[in-house]
């Protein structure tokens, strides 16, 4: 009998039947990863990517030299600055650009504002970083990026990860996860927080007591308010007995009890800053409507509530109340708003001018040169955006109509002399201290290996003879993850970081990533509400496309050159975006393989890379990928149209991945499955790994 289908199960998240393949560069044969996400089994061709500029040519159908996406320098017979700054009201929009002049807006001709050295900046709602942006062939055929409809959708509250209609009312905060509001958005934030602020001085007080708020699981709330009203009275009876008028004064008199009285005091501050927590989330919108809380607990609902505000205000923390966390709830909404429009611009500026140096570029003896601030605090100045009242009457100046097609223009200081369209780029990965050692000991208890120096990606430049570093970012490395067995369990397995000379010839963007038979089922699938009803569904938030994705909203492949007559070898290792920031922030964060960046970095990252070095667009790539897999009786099916939007380096990226510092007495990886402490599997051996000795013999 066959096994019985839900409706939706085989439903495709993206209206992919809607775009047309318009392009079909069937002679380029870019590689399918089959493998666990950054695991390609060992020894696997990487397919027929072309080896050398000869063959990439003239397999693809765009070859550009890398231009950055910033303000060229004025040209012969350029416009002069005094004409260029000539108020023009009469312009559409499309023609147009916003200027401050003697702290005075006005609209000037956006081609004779740019020709005189300016920098345009779109603010429009059709803003994307340089990865999204629309691409044309040589012969102006274009090359539609799938995900730039999506991209946009979510930067501006109108669509869902899976490209489906935002319900009315709701809000994407995904700044945490590479997607930044549009302007648009903002306004509407600050016209809505400026008439409902959410802010009190009582609240304030509360939370600035606290430095965190402790986690009580929900089972264990009315044990420990029962502790907490038992201790209170017994020190109450000793201030009594002593006759001292308050408790600093028996801690004082009676130091036994000190920590007894400070423990107490901060449990009843903790107590009063989770109500102006469950205050301020209330009146910022923050608790999802079909959210069931209880008051006074720290309950999913209130887990759920306090992440979505971690997302609006990108704070990279655990779901729990830390400092930043508490923090952000003790400012004005308006000034918390007006830190979003700064992060906003930043990316929007990044792009427009081209350029990646930051403030982790440097060294101790070295500083670095932070273009990125520089150039963001020269554009807030320029356009008078220097503080929370100057952003509000900015969004009050300008209509939603207006802001819709928004371009800017401001002059900035010229780059360093080593940015130039063809950079001479490199990439270190540095895997930091490394362990081997089993996840757990010899009585099946977890354990975690201490780790003081993290992983760490950085960008070179090769200039006149010297490497310079232009940013450094933490990264990640492989570890040890659970993964699927033949036998149908899971086990652990050590999936390990390729170490060693490798290069960077694709970058795809708004990748998918194809699970291989080994990933556990349970991953497959997710909860969701169609039409109002609740349903599973393929996860497509971890194929992808997607910021959710395995592969973030970017990939760059390392891969092995080949030799001549032999293709590149791939072993599924990626430089690519994260929403997994847990992984990248924590001293027990690891990948499968995979070196992971927070998607807006990567973004910045490989948009930079393709704006200032020779590149090969080669555009969508089609796949027509399905599978069936059984999970709770319910027969799935994934489809996937598109492999993602390719790009490749002509000629490719150097990298070089360090072996880090190998800590513990196990100096080399573990090969093979582990099985799990606490775990019934069947009798025998665990199955060999697919790209263990043993499973290459039998395929032999």
């Amino acid at each position: 009998m066959p096994l019985p289908r839900r409706s939706l199960i085989t439903r495709v998240p993206y209206p992919w039947s809607s775009l047309r393949r318009s392009v079909d560069f069937t002679a380029l044969a870019l590689t399918i990863t089959l493998a666990a996400s950054c695991g390609r089994p060992e020894g696997t061709p990487a397919g027929s990517l072309p080896r050398n500029p000869e063959s990439a040519a003239a397999a693809t159908p765009q070859v550009t030299a890398g231009t950055a996406d910033h303000a060229p320098a004025p040209a012969a017979g350029a416009s002069s600055e005094a004409d260029a700054l000539r108020a023009r009201n009469d312009l559409p929009p499309e023609r147009r650009a916003l200027v401050r002049v003697a702290g005075q807006e006005r609209w000037v001709d956006a081609h004779a504002i740019e020709s005189a050295g300016y920098t345009l900046i779109n603010l429009g709602d059709d803003w994307t970083p340089t990865l999204f942006q629309e691409e044309h062939a040589a012969d102006g055929t274009p090359l539609p990026n799938r995900y730039r409809r999506v991209y946009i959708g979510l930067a501006n509250d109108r669509l869902d990860n899976d490209g489906e209609a935002l319900a009315p009312g709701e809000k994407n905060y995904l700044e945490l996860y590479g997607v930044f509001p549009s302007f648009s958005v903002l306004r509407t934030r600050f016209v809505a927080d400026a008439a409902h602020p959410c802010h009190d001085q009582e609240s304030v007080a509360l939370l600035e007591a606290v430095q965190t708020v402790a986690y009580v699981d929900p089972k264990d709330v009315k044990r420990n308010e029962q502790r907490l009203r038992g201790m209170t009275d017994e020190l109450e009876k000793a201030r009594r007995r002593a006759k001292m008028a308050t408790l600093e004064e028996l801690a004082t008199a009676k130091p036994a009890l000190a920590d007894r009285i400070a423990l107490v005091k901060k449990r009843i501050a903790e107590k009063a800053a989770l109500a102006a927590v469950e205050k301020r989330l209330a009146c910022e919108n923050m608790f999802p409507a079909d959210t069931k809380h209880t008051t006074g607990v720290y309950d999913d609902g209130m887990r759920l509530s306090v992440r979505r505000f971690q997302q609006k205000h990108m704070i990279y923390e655990a779901n729990f109340l830390q400092r930043r966390t508490v923090d952000a709830m003790a400012r004005p909404l308006l000034d918390n708003d007006y830190d979003a429009l700064v992060r906003a611009l930043r990316e929007h500026v990044v792009a427009a001018a081209g350029i990646i140096e930051d403030e982790t570029a440097g060294t101790a003896k070295a500083p670095a040169h932070d273009l990125v601030g520089e150039y963001t605090q020269e554009a807030l100045k320029q356009l008078g955006l220097v503080d929370t009242a100057a952003a509000q009457a900015f969004f009050e100046r300008h209509s939603e109509a207006e802001l819709r097609t928004l371009r800017v223009a401001i002059k900035l200081p010229p780059p360093p002399s080593y940015y130039a369209a063809n950079m001479d780029f490199s990439i270190e990965v540095d895997r930091g201290e490394v362990w081997y050692e089993l996840p757990f000991d010899a009585q099946g208890n977890f354990r975690q290996h201490a780790r003081s120096r993290y992983p760490a990606l950085s960008l070179y430049v090769t200039y006149e003879g010297k490497k310079l570093r232009l940013a450094r970012w933490r990264t990640t490395i492989g570890g040890w993850r659970a993964e699927q067995a033949s036998d149908g369990y899971e086990y652990y397995r050590y999936k390990g970081s390729d170490i060693g000379p490798r290069v960077i010839r694709q970058v795809i963007s708004g990748p998918v990533w194809i699970a291989p038979t080994s990933t556990p089922i349970r991953s497959l699938v997710k909860g969701k509400k169609v039409n109002g009803r609740s349903m599973r569904i393929v996860n497509y938030d971890e194929l992808g496309p997607g910021y959710l994705s395995a592969y973030g909203l970017v990939a760059g492949y390392f891969v092995e050159p080949g030799r001549p007559g032999h293709p590149d070898r791939d072993d599924g290792i990626r430089a690519h975006g994260s929403s997994d920031y847990l992984s990248l922030y924590s001293s027990s964060g690891f990948s499968h393989g995979c070196h992971r960046l927070p998607n807006h970095l990567a973004i910045r990252l490989y948009s930079f890379m393709l704006s200032h070095h020779d590149k090969i667009t080669a555009g969508d790539q089609p796949l027509s990928f399905t599978r069936q897999f059984l999970a709770d009786d319910m027969v799935y099916e994934i489809k996937i149209p598109s492999r993602g939007y390719a790009y490749l380096f002509d000629p490719p990226i150097p990298v070089n991945v360090l072996p880090g510092d190998i800590k513990g007495t196990q100096k080399t990886p573990i090969i093979g499955y582990v099985p799990k402490p606490n775990t019934v599997y069947p009798p025998g051996p665990p199955p060999p790994a697919p790209d263990s000795p043993e499973a290459k013999a039998g395929a032999e």
